[in-house]
C-alpha cells in the first residue's frame, strides 16, 4: 500500500511538471506553425542582424516566455527590424508576462485577444521606447485591487493627468515623448492610452476613423477588452463608464472605423485586410448601421476584369481619400462593409481606370467600366452625402459630478508640471547669457516643452563659434523635433554639416535646408549623420562621391519589399536601411537624401510630388529608382483662374491630383494655402490630372465638382477652379436679450450683465467644454481668421459650461484668439439651455454651441458639435 501511494505521488509530480513547461500562453497549432513558418522568413530578411533580433531566443526563461518573444519577432515590421534589438522585445514581453501573472485579470483574458492585443509594443507608427518598464510600476500601483472596469476607466484619469489634446504634426510620437511635452494630437494619445493599457495588462487597441464622412479631419480613440468585450473610450479624456465619449454621436456618421492586428489573425471579427504581418479589421458596426457593398469590374466590351484594383473613397479635405483597397478575383466581385453616406468607386488594372460615385443607402451591386482613355476637358458636379446622425444610447454616468471634479485636479497636476517648462523671459536670459545675439533664439527653447534641457545643453556644448549655425540647425527641423529630439542627435547632425558650410557662400539657405536639416520627411530624427557617412564611404571608395554612384549603390544593394512595412508605416532610421539592406520604397527614398546630405550634396524630397531629388547646380533633377519614373520629370505649367465668388484654400476648398499607377493623387501644397498665393502659372510634373473642389455645407454634405486636364512639357493650361457656393438655410428668426443673461468672468468673483459685454456691438458666443477635442479644434479654426475676426470688431464671448471648469481657468491656453476675446462661467448654464431651446437640439446638445448674432441680438449663424472650419463659416456670415 505504501508502495503505491508512493507511486501515485510520484505520477502527480510528473504530471505537474509536464504542465508547468506546456505552452500556456499559445495553443493554437495554426498559430504555432504560422509563427515557425515567419520566423524563418524573417531572419533571412534580417541578414546581418539577424543575430541581434534573433539570438536572444536563447535567453528565455520558459516555453511562455520562447512563445511569446517567437510571436513578436515573427511578425515585426522592417522599421522595427532595422532599428531595435532582440533584447529589447524580450524585455517588454516580460512585462507583459508579469502583468498577466499579477493581475486579476491576467488569468481570463482569451490567448488569442493576449497575443493580439497586450504583448504588441508597436500601437501605431510611433517611434518605440520604453514605456512598460519604465511606467509599469506606478501604472500597476494606480490600479492596485481595482476589478479590470475600474482599472481601465483609473488609467485614463492618470494619462490625463500627463496629457491632453494639441494638434500637431504627422509624426507619431512616442508614449514617453508624450508625456515629456504634456501634450499630442488624437492618435498621440490614443497610441499613450492604449500603451498604458497594455502595460498593465488590459487588451486595448487604437481605432480609427481614417476619415470623417461628415467633417474635413479623422480621429482615433481606444478600444478596450473588459470582461469578454470590446468597449470604447476617448484617450486622454475620462469617463464615468465605458462607451462614453464626445466622439460617440460622430462615430454614428463614419463610413469607416478600423483597427490593426499585430500577427498572423485567425479571429472571427470582418477582416478588411490581411498581411503577413497583421490584419486589418473592420469595426465601423459597431457605431453606425453598415451595408456591403459590391463592385463588378467590365472592360469596354462588358467582360469582367480580374484582378483589378478597386479604391473606396471618400471625400475629404478637398480630395478623395482611399479609406480601403480590395480586388477583384475569378470567385466574385470586390466588396466593402461601410456606413450609409458616398463614397467615389475607383477601379484600375495598370493604365486602365473608370469610377462611379456611388449612393450606398441606394445601391448594393456597383459596376465599373474601365479603359485607357483620358477623359480631357470632362467636368462633373455631384452632391456627396454622409450618413445621418443616430441616437446614441447614454451609458450610465451616474458619477459625472465626481469625474468632472477629478478632470479639474487633474488639468491643476498636468499645469503644475508644465510651469517647469521655461518661459521666454527665461530663455531669453539664457541665451543672452550664452553670448547669443539673436533676439529670437528664445522661441526654440519655449516650444520645446518638456524637452528643454536637451536643446539648452545642445547649444551650451556647442562652441561658441558654431552657436549661430546651432540655431539654424534647430530653425529647419520641426516643433516636435523639438520637444523629442536628444542633444547628442542635434550635435551629430551639426558636427558633421559644418564642414559643407564653406562650399555653399552666398547660397547658406541651401546648406541650412539641405545639408545640415537632420530632417527628410516625417520620420523620426536620430544620429544617422556620422555612421552613414562612415559606412557610405566604406562602400563606395575614397573618390569622388557623386549622386549617380549613391543611386547606383542602392538600386544594387537595397532590396525593395513592399509589404514587410505596411503595419508599422513608420520610416526605417537612415542608419537602420544601411544596416538591414532592405526597406520600403518611402524608407529607401528617405535613405537616398541622408547619404547625400551625408557628403555635402544637397537632397531633398520634392515638396509637392514626394520625389527623391539633388541638386545640380540651381535645378531640382528627380531621381527614380524604378524601371520606369513615378512621375514624369518633364514639367509643364497650369495657370489656375478663380471662376467662384470667394478665394479657395488648398486642402480646404480644392486640390490638384495627378494620375500616377492607375490612380489620381493629391500635389502636396501648403494647407489652407488661399489660390490667390499660387503662382502664375504653376510649375507642375508634365501628366494628367484632375482637379477636385468642394464645399461643406453646415450638414455635412459636400457641393463637388471634378474636372481632368493635361499638362503637356513646356505648355501652359488654363483651368477654372470651380467651387460651388453655398445658399445655406438662414438661422431661424430668433433674439437674444442680452440683458436677461448673467454670467461671471473667469479669474473673478463678480458677476456681469452679458449686455455690458457686448457693448452693443455685434458678437459671437460659443459654449465650450476647454478641455474636450471638439472645443480646441474650434479655437484652432479661429487662428487663421483672426485678423480679420478683428477687423470686424465683434465680440467673442467664449461660456464655460457648467461643471468643465471654475473661477481658476487659465485662458493662456488657447491664444492668437481674436483681440476680443472673453471668458466667462455659466454656472446655470441659461445660455446653453437658451441656445437649445431655440434650436430644437434637447438639453443632450453636443458642444461647442457656437452663434453669432447682430447688435441687436438677431442671431444670423449656429452650429453645434464636431465641425472643422467654424472659423470661416462665421467669417462668410459677417462679410454676408
Amino acid at each position: 500500500m505504501k508502495h503505491l501511494y508512493t507511486l501515485v505521488i510520484i505520477s502527480v509530480l510528473l504530471i505537474l511538471s509536464c504542465n508547468s513547461t506546456r505552452a500556456q500562453i499559445i495553443t493554437s497549432e495554426a498559430l504555432l506553425s504560422n509563427i515557425e513558418s515567419r520566423l524563418s522568413i524573417q531572419k533571412e530578411l534580417a541578414g546581418g542582424r539577424s543575430e541581434v533580433i534573433f539570438g536572444v531566443l536563447s535567453e528565455t526563461k520558459n516555453r511562455d516566455e520562447e512563445l511569446a518573444l517567437k510571436f513578436i519577432l515573427a511578425y515585426l515590421p522592417l522599421s522595427d527590424m532595422a532599428d531595435y534589438s532582440g533584447k529589447y522585445f524580450l524585455e517588454n514581453v516580460r512585462m507583459s508576462l508579469k502583468a498577466k501573472t499579477e493581475t486579476s485579470w491576467g488569468r481570463i483574458i482569451p490567448e488569442d485577444v493576449f497575443v493580439h492585443f497586450v504583448l504588441p509594443v508597436r500601437v501605431n507608427n510611433e517611434n518605440l521606447d520604453n514605456f512598460r518598464t519604465e511606467m509599469y510600476d506606478e501604472i500597476m500601483n494606480r490600479v492596485k485591487n481595482l476589478s479590470m472596469h475600474e482599472a481601465a476607466l483609473e488609467i485614463n484619469h492618470w494619462c490625463h493627468e500627463k496629457v491632453t489634446y494639441r494638434p500637431s504634426d504627422e509624426r507619431t510620437s512616442a508614449p514617453l515623448s508624450t508625456i515629456r511635452c504634456s501634450y499630442g494630437r488624437c492618435g498621440e494619445e490614443s497610441t499613450f492610452f492604449v500603451a498604458a493599457l497594455r502595460t498593465a495588462g488590459i487588451p486595448a487597441r487604437q481605432v480609427y476613423t481614417p476619415r470623417w464622412a461628415h467633417t474635413d479631419d479623422n480621429h482615433a480613440w481606444v478600444e478596450i477588452w473588459v470582461d469578454g468585450d470590446w468597449h470604447f473610450l476617448g484617450a486622454c479624456e475620462p469617463s464615468p463608464n465605458l462607451d462614453m465619449g464626445w466622439f460617440a454621436a460622430p462615430s454614428t456618421r463614419t463610413m469607416l472605423v478600423n483597427t490593426r492586428v499585430y500577427g498572423w489573425y485567425e479571429g472571427t471579427e470582418s477582416v478588411i485586410t490581411s498581411e503577413a504581418r497583421f490584419a486589418e479589421i473592420n469595426r465601423t458596426g459597431k457605431y453606425t448601421p453598415v451595408k456591403k457593398i459590391f463592385v463588378k469590374v467590365v472592360n469596354e466590351n462588358k467582360e469582367i476584369v480580374k484582378d483589378a484594383k478597386v479604391e473606396f473613397q471618400l471625400y475629404n479635405y478637398a480630395e478623395f481619400f482611399p479609406l480601403a483597397k480590395s480586388f477583384t478575383n475569378p470567385e466574385g466581385p470586390a466588396s466593402f462593409t461601410t456606413g450609409y453616406g458616398d463614397l467615389m468607386i475607383w477601379a484600375n488594372k495598370e493604365n486602365f481606370h473608370g469610377y462611379k460615385v456611388a449612393r450606398i443607402r441606394n445601391s448594393d451591386t456597383v459596376e465599373i467600366i474601365i479603359s485607357d482613355k483620358f477623359a480631357d476637358g470632362k467636368f462633373e458636379e455631384y452632391h456627396l452625402v454622409p450618413p445621418d446622425e443616430q441616437p446614441v444610447i447614454n451609458t450610465d454616468g451616474k458619477n459625472q459630478k465626481e469625474n468632472e471634479r477629478r478632470l479639474r485636479q487633474e488639468d491643476s497636476i498636468r499645469n503644475l508640471y508644465m510651469c517647469t517648462f521655461k518661459d521666454s523671459a527665461w530663455s531669453a536670459n539664457f541665451i543672452n547669457e550664452l553670448g547669443i545675439n539673436d533676439v529670437t533664439a528664445y522661441r526654440f527653447i519655449t516650444k520645446s516643452s518638456g524637452n528643454w534641457k536637451e536643446i539648452t545643453s545642445f547649444l551650451k556644448d556647442t562652441k561658441q563659434t558654431s552657436r549661430i549655425d546651432a540655431l539654424k540647425l534647430l530653425s529647419v527641423i520641426s516643433e516636435k523635433d523639438l520637444r523629442d529630439t536628444r542633444n547628442e542627435i542635434l550635435a551629430d547632425h551639426l558636427t558633421n554639416a559644418l564642414k559643407y558650410k564653406n562650399n555653399f557662400h552666398g547660397n547658406e539657405k541651401i546648406w541650412e535646408d539641405y545639408i545640415l536639416s537632420g530632417r527628410i520627411s516625417y520620420e523620426m530624427m536620430t544620429a544617422w549623420r556620422k555612421p552613414v557617412y562612415e559606412k557610405m564611404k566604406s562602400e563606395l571608395g575614397e573618390s569622388s562621391i557623386s549622386p549617380d554612384k549613391i543611386i547606383n549603390w542602392i538600386k544594387k544593394n537595397i532590396k525593395i519589399d513592399k509589404t514587410a512595412n505596411l503595419h508599422s508605416r513608420a520610416p526605417l532610421t537612415p542608419a537602420g536601411v544601411l544596416d538591414l539592406r532592405s526597406a520600403d520604397a518611402k524608407s529607401r527614398d528617405i535613405f537616398f537624401a541622408a547619404v547625400c546630405r551625408a557628403f555635402g550634396i544637397p537632397a531633398r524630397l520634392n515638396p509637392q510630388t514626394i520625389v527623391p531629388q539633388y541638386l545640380s547646380g540651381t535645378t531640382w533633377k528627380d531621381v527614380s529608382f524604378e524601371p520606369k519614373p513615378l512621375v514624369n520629370e518633364k514639367k509643364g505649367y497650369i495657370k489656375l483662374i478663380n471662376a467662384g465668388s470667394f478665394d479657395p484654400k488648398y486642402y480646404i476648398n480644392f486640390t490638384i491630383e495627378l494620375f500616377r499607377e492607375g490612380v489620381y493623387r493629391s500635389l502636396e501644397f501648403e494647407e489652407e494655402k488661399p489660390l490667390s498665393a499660387f503662382p502664375s502659372p504653376l510649375e507642375v510634373p508634365a501628366g494628367q490630372y484632375m482637379l477636385v473642389t468642394g464645399n461643406r455645407k453646415q450638414d455635412g454634405s459636400v457641393l463637388n465638382n471634378i474636372y481632368f486636364f493635361e499638362v503637356t512639357e513646356n505648355s501652359t493650361t488654363e483651368v477654372s477652379v470651380r467651387v460651388s457656393d453655398i445658399n445655406e438655410r438662414q438661422a431661424p428668426t430668433m433674439h437674444i436679450i442680452t440683458d436677461d443673461f448673467t454670467v461671471m468672468q473667469t479669474g473673478s468673483d463678480k458677476s456681469v450683465v452679458l449686455s455690458d459685454l457686448t457693448n452693443k456691438l455685434p458678437f459671437v458666443i460659443a459654449i465650450i467644454e476647454p478641455d474636450k477635442e471638439p472645443t480646441k479644434h474650434l479655437m484652432t479654426d479661429l487662428k487663421p481668421v483672426k485678423k480679420e475676426l478683428d477687423e470686424w470688431g465683434g465680440t467673442f464671448i467664449f461660456v464655460l459650461k457648467k461643471g468643465s471648469a471654475d473661477e481658476k481657468f487659465n485662458s493662456s491656453i488657447f491664444n492668437e484668439l481674436p483681440s476680443k476675446s472673453i471668458f466667462v462661467l455659466d454656472d446655470s448654464d441659461k445660455l446653453l439651455n437658451f441656445i437649445c431651446a431655440k434650436t430644437g437640439y434637447g438639453k443632450n446638445a453636443e458642444l461647442p454651441f457656437v452663434f453669432s448674432a447682430d447688435s441687436e441680438g438677431k442671431i444670423n449663424y449656429y452650429i453645434n458639435g464636431y465641425s472643422i472650419g467654424i472659423g470661416g463659416q462665421l467669417l462668410k456670415t459677417i462679410r454676408k
